[in-house]
């Protein structure tokens, strides 16, 4: 993979991002106690004290039920941790491919991160599996209404003159495609502020994310190393390497 030269800007998307609060979150709850055709609870995000997490924690890792991964997925989300939950939610899904409470709580997760393609995608589905599902209704509504945000956003940058296209405006702009899934359209911006700063690890990290993203993980662990030998202390990159080899890993099992 060609760099025109390096990256900048203070993007530093992190593998597991933590957002800033949000309005209102639709959760359904399932536990072990409810029947398998029972109508699950419906909880507000709240915070969870950290003693509940570390048992939901250690319920799934002992024992990796539907239930005890969606459960533990939900305390993360409530604990503003969305990123914690997408994998343990992808393992739930594999359990039980039916269910429209997983694919809604995936959706609320992504929403959460600002990944709002993706959480109309997952709402999307939990929808085609139960139509009558208002809580993935409301959170498809609202996973929708960010991402036109964003489109207005970027309909707005596109105005933005050739001369006044700074690092702080590529940056900007490249994250405004990451948050609607158009990762080779990301790449392209942040690409561009090669041509206006030579060293930055923050951006490197973001067009590594990218690559994650699009399951080009080699390409990805090469653009966090080179943003450590850039910045050895930047966790962000230490993160998401870590992440990197983890999905490396598990693709060569």
């Amino acid at each position: 993979m060609e760099l025109k030269k390096a990256l900048a800007g203070k993007i530093g998307i992190a593998a597991l991002v933590v957002l800033l609060l949000f309005p209102l979150i639709y959760l359904f709850y399932k536990t072990k106690d409810l029947p398998e055709n029972a109508i699950p609870v419906e909880a507000a995000a709240v915070q969870s004290p950290a003693t509940d997490l570390a048992s939901l924690e250690k319920a799934a890792a002992e024992k990796p039920t539907f239930d005890n991964l969606v459960n533990l997925s939900m305390a993360y989300i409530n604990n503003k941790m969305p990123g914690k939950s997408i994998e343990h939610l992808n393992r739930a899904i594999e359990l039980n491919p039916a269910s429209a409470i997983a694919y809604n709580n995936l959706g609320v997760a992504y929403t959460m991160m600002q990944q709002y393609q993706n959480g109309v995608d997952a709402c999307t589905k939990a929808l085609q599996l139960d139509s009558t599902f208002q809580l993935a209704k409301n959170n498809l509504k609202w996973a929708s209404d960010e991402k036109n945000k964003v489109l207005s956003a970027i309909k707005a940058q596109e105005q933005v003159p050739q001369h006044k296209r700074d690092v702080a405006f590529w940056s900007e702009y490249g994250l405004n495609y990451f948050k609607i899934a158009e990762y080779d359209k990301s790449i392209e911006a942040w690409n561009k502020i090669f041509e206006l700063d030579v060293k930055n690890a923050g951006a490197l990290n973001s067009i590594g994310t990218a690559f994650m993203m699009k399951k080009q993980v080699d390409d990805a662990i090469a653009l966090y190393k080179k943003a450590l030998e850039l910045e050895p202390g930047n966790q962000l990159a230490k993160n998401n390497l870590v992440w990197a080899l983890s999905e490396k890993e598990k693709g060569q099992k």
